[in-house]
């Protein structure tokens, strides 16, 4: 299988190109490098350096010849999303609009969606979340990533499958300790550093974290599906901030409290996803434990 990734550089798409390049398929990772790096892909993985919305996409998909597309660039912070709802909105709609019209134009017969879980279903009325629960984003980012999963379901030609997976909150190597969107890697680059710790809200917030690799496990099993699917990709554990901030000071060596500050606007307070539908319908499940996945990640930190 040829398969074109695109955000292929970054924190998700390069470890989905590693696990599909391992497996055997042809690599086309498509990047513009803004957020993700060269040093993030795996050997034998091309790179296109273009952004999701340059004219020369269709193209580019067209002489690579790929039988599939997997769709992880996003603008995928919350924060930003809230100050910058209109940037948010042309990266996630608009961009991803002109991958799909891309995919179209270059005879892409699997499309692969990489939403997001946590910031879709809102407030959930229960727990863990399934993927009929009630569609209510709290934030912009919610709002768009589920916009444009609904203009896929709509738009793209019946031919084409089209499998979409709502992630759960993803850690691992490689994700940015300078961003925003991962709590895992903002501590425990700061833990590393012996800097302070910000927790915000008190911490008995829960969030459902599924290890990077495991995610990269599901593209790959997403691709041999035909037909069409939402499809949940998590742990299925609720684990809250505090005891992700202790055992990350725990496999760090950092003795120091938090700093606390005020909840964040469009944060959702309790979550974790129900993976039925992922067992049932892509033989998956989460393989690596929270205690592994964290101690992998500090692993990988410190050895830069």
């Amino acid at each position: 299988m040829r398969v074109a990734v695109t955000g292929g550089a970054g924190f998700v798409g390069s470890h989905a190109a590693e696990a599909l390049a391992e497996s055997g398929a042809d690599v086309l990772a498509i990047d513009d490098l803004s957020s993700g790096s060269r040093s993030n892909l795996p050997p034998g993985v091309e790179l296109a350096e273009m952004s999701v919305g340059d004219a020369a996409l269709a193209g580019a998909l067209s002489a690579f010849r790929a039988d599939a597309v997997v769709h992880c660039a996003a603008q995928a912070s919350v924060a930003v999303s809230v100050d910058r709802p209109a940037f948010d909105a042309e990266v996630n709609i608009v961009g991803g609009l002109g991958v799909m019209a891309a995919s179209v134009a270059a005879g892409v017969r699997r499309f692969v969606y990489v939403n997001t879980g946590g910031a879709l279903y809102g407030e959930p009325e229960s727990l863990p979340c399934a993927e009929d629960h009630p569609i209510r984003p709290v934030s912009p980012y919610g709002l768009s990533k589920w916009t444009l999963e609904a203009y896929l379901s709509m738009l793209l030609p019946p031919e084409v499958s089209l499998v979409s997976l709502r992630l759960g909150n993803v850690y691992g190597p490689r994700q940015d300790p300078g961003g925003e969107a991962g709590v895992v890697a903002i501590f425990a680059g700061l833990m590393l550093s012996g800097r302070e710790v910000t927790v915000h809200g008190d911490g008995e917030q829960t969030k459902d974290f599924v290890y990077a690799a495991d995610v990269a496990r599901a593209v790959a099993a997403a691709l041999e599906r035909g037909g069409r699917v939402s499809v949940n990709i998590g742990s299925g554990r609720p684990t809250s901030v505090n005891r992700i901030f202790r055992a990350l000071a725990e496999l760090t060596g950092y003795d120091r409290e938090p700093l606390r500050a005020p909840a964040r606007p469009g944060d959702v307070r309790h979550f974790c996803l129900d993976v039925t539908r992922a067992r049932e319908e892509l033989g998956w499940t989460a393989a690596t434990s929270l205690e592994d996945g964290l101690r992998l990640t500090v692993e990988s930190m410190r050895a830069g």
